[in-house]
């Protein structure tokens, strides 16, 4: 008995022990594996590269000219002169065949930076008008019964387009009469022809023959006075050619009332089968590619303006355009002020090629008046913008142009002001410069040294 007691407590103590063993063990195991997790980390942290020796580059907009010039690529070379990355240093090679010059042809405009007279900004606000000089009032010439309307309000005719068609019956008796006269005309012609036969040969005596010569011009005269009276009705010369033409229905009154010019059809105050008299206004024509902007100047302002001297460029912009600037020129003040408001109305002329400014719209006008200190000027189509920076290319030497960083000011009609990254005299890009940019930034979708 006391044997197997001792083999109990023999077995239990050996439990132990094993337990015990194994759990020192499986901690050793995970220290051990923590510390070499712990290391390598390290190990990996002191490898990464820092910041500098990352290698970022900068911007070639951040670089100067003479480091992008110093600088050499992969290729051993210097690398604006390498075709595959001169790119990364926003550098590109123009052959002389694009670029146009004199009056030769090409892709691509250059210019020389230049420097003008700042312009003080007068901003005033107006309202758009129709060019009274484009427009036309069309009203029927005679009157009658409107058979048709062939326009509707907002389209655009073209000059001899149809208006509209009205039946009158002047038309037709204008058109019986000169049927008559026209008879009259071929008879007078016969007899005095006969007449001059006759005198020729003796038969007949020359006052018979200067009777009929002078009925002849009296039907022609007649002939001629009712074919003005047709054109007047509206009829085309070649309309009334017709008229002889049996086949034709020569008798009806009706007529086409024809758009005088090209234009947008404003207005229209008529319907078909309606009746109206001679010179009701029935629609209203105006070409829209150019309006007016009437604004009001005040006193002191209206003072120093003189725009028949120079033209006075100005920028106008519509509510809800997004931005879009429209270019005029101040041509006239009013020769008279208003009693109540002390302004005095000013007219500027602004090209609308698209149409989209309309009569009755309110704008923002800036005159740009002239005078002040010189600043730096390029046309604004040479100023090219990548994400968030604006640049120009400018020529370094012989073939080759680089883009430099420019700080915009205010823009004066196709200029804008550079404050900052260009000096007068530069050759720049001034038209075309997009090409440019296209093939610089080359880079972005895959090309260069990158590869």
């Amino acid at each position: 008995m006391r044997n197997k007691k001792l083999m109990i407590i023999t077995f239990i103590l050996c439990g132990v022990i094993a337990v015990t063993i194994g759990f020192w063990t499986q901690r050793a195991s995970v220290v051990t594996e923590n510390k070499g997790i712990s290391t390598a980390q390290a190990a990996q942290k002191n490898d990464e590269p820092k910041g500098e020796e990352l290698g970022e580059k900068k911007s070639d907009l951040d670089r100067s000219i003479d480091e992008l010039w110093s600088a050499k690529c992969e290729h051993g070379i210097l690398q604006y002169t390498c075709d595959e990355c001169r790119y990364e240093l926003g550098a590109a090679k123009l052959s002389p065949t694009v670029i146009a010059e004199n009056e030769k042809p090409g892709l691509i405009k250059t210019t020389l930076v230049g420097t003008q007279p700042f312009s003080k900004i007068l901003p005033l606000t107006g309202e758009v008008q129709l060019n009274e000089t484009k427009t036309v009032h069309v009203s029927s010439p005679l009157p009658g019964i409107v058979r048709r309307t062939m326009v509707n309000i907002g389209q655009k005719v073209s000059a001899d387009d149809v208006l509209f068609e009205i039946d009158s019956p002047e038309v037709a008796e204008a058109k019986a009469d000169y049927l008559k006269k026209m008879a009259v005309l071929q008879l007078a012609r016969k007899t005095a022809e006969r007449e001059a036969n006759l005198f020729a040969k003796k038969i007949s005596a020359e006052v018979e023959m200067q009777e009929a010569k002078t009925r002849q011009a009296e039907a022609e005269i007649e002939l001629a006075n009712t074919r003005t009276r047709l054109t007047r009705a509206g009829l085309s010369s070649k309309e009334i050619e017709l008229l002889g033409n049996s086949a034709t229905n020569t008798m009806t009154g009706v007529i086409a009332v024809r758009a005088p010019r090209n234009g947008t059809v404003l207005e229209g105050h008529v319907n078909s089968g309606e009746y109206v008299e001679s010179g009701k206004e029935l629609f209203v024509l105006s070409d829209l590619s150019e309006v007016w902007v009437w604004a009001n100047l005040k006193e002191s302002d209206a003072l120093t303006l003189n725009p028949s001297s120079s033209k006075i460029p100005a920028e106008v912009t519509a509510q809800g355009s997004g931005g879009k600037k429209y270019q005029g020129t101040l041509d006239v003040i009013s020769g008279m002020m208003h009693e109540q408001t002390r302004t005095v109305r000013a007219r500027i002329t602004v090209s609308n090629a698209e149409g989209l400014l309309r009569p009755g719209m309110f704008v923002n006008v800036k005159l740009l008046l002239p005078g002040g200190e010189n600043v730096v000027a390029v046309p604004k189509v040479s100023v090219l913008a990548d994400e968030g920076r604006t640049f120009v290319f400018v020529l370094k030497e012989g073939d080759y142009w680089i883009r430099r960083p420019v700080t915009l000011g205010e823009t004066i009609g196709d200029q804008v002001i550079i404050r900052n990254g260009l000096t007068s005299g530069q050759k720049i890009i001034a038209d075309g410069s997009f090409l440019l940019k296209s093939d610089v930034l080359r880079k972005k979708m895959g090309a260069g040294c990158a590869d």
